[in-house]
């Protein structure tokens, strides 16, 4: 990615680029650039895989500027399919590996604006996920996952299925904390599911202990049922096999 790229786009032809560099922390599915100007600052991610097709990345658009305006995401201002990337105000903040009590409390808050956005979307079924690597992925491993999390699969329809809009990736490199803010990033596979599935992939990115995991269901539910724990447990397991499975399917 050079400068001379960038200026082509209208938004920057009356700006002065000081600096165009790549970040150091990347991603899996994205290369990142972060783009300096007098004003303002961006970030270009430029798209290493192409998960969906051109709809799909116009609703993953969609979708996070309509977090920008619940302030928990950043906002798109540029979407070039020729040149596969999106670029977006550049946001403020730090990754953390661990998180202490107010970062929880701060992250289940930036969660619930993000699962009280309403949006018109078919529910993503995982289920799909695991038939698919089931073709897939045929070594002895990869075959006991997935049968182990069918099971789980099961047990999860004993619950109430709780539709939100989900991010579906809140990985560590996707939250960026700045004073007493959770703000995310990369929006690609969010979609319509359960809301224990990114509360789950918070408990496992985060690797909670049973007291962390106490604290983010309190502050999420107030009130916390036995199912709430047990729906969480089936989760945690469904997310640590699907991301197990997703890295496994890279190497084919």
């Amino acid at each position: 990615m050079e400068i001379t790229e960038v200026k082509k786009y209208t938004l920057f032809e009356n700006k002065k680029i000081l600096k165009l560099k790549i970040l150091k922390n990347q991603g899996v599915c994205n290369t990142l650039y972060k783009l300096q100007t007098p004003q303002e600052n961006y970030i270009i991610r430029v798209f290493k895989y192409i998960h969906s097709d051109n709809q799909s990345r116009k609703n993953e658009i969609k979708i996070q500027n309509k977090a920008y305006k619940k302030d928990i995401a950043a906002k798109v201002h540029i979407h070039d399919v020729n040149k596969s990337l999106m670029i977006c105000d550049f946001v403020e903040g730090k990754h953390k590996n661990k998180l202490k009590t107010k970062d929880i409390k701060s992250l289940v808050q930036s969660l619930k604006k993000l699962h009280d956005i309403k949006i018109k979307e078919k529910v993503y079924k995982i289920e799909n996920d695991f038939n698919n690597y089931k073709k897939l992925l045929k070594d002895k491993e990869s075959k006991q996952i997935i049968k182990s999390s069918l099971k789980e699969f099961s047990k999860i329809k004993k619950y109430k299925f709780e539709k939100v809009l989900c991010h579906h990736d809140l990985n560590k490199h996707n939250i960026l904390f700045n004073k007493n803010k959770a703000i995310f990033i990369d929006w690609e596979f969010a979609c319509v599911n359960d809301k224990f599935f990114d509360l789950a992939t918070i408990c496992i990115e985060f690797n909670l202990n049973k007291s962390q995991e106490d604290i983010l269901l309190k502050k999420y539910f107030k009130k916390v049922k036995k199912s709430d724990i047990k729906k969480l447990a089936s989760y945690k397991i469904i997310y640590t096999n699907l991301s197990i499975l997703w890295f496994k399917s890279l190497k084919k």
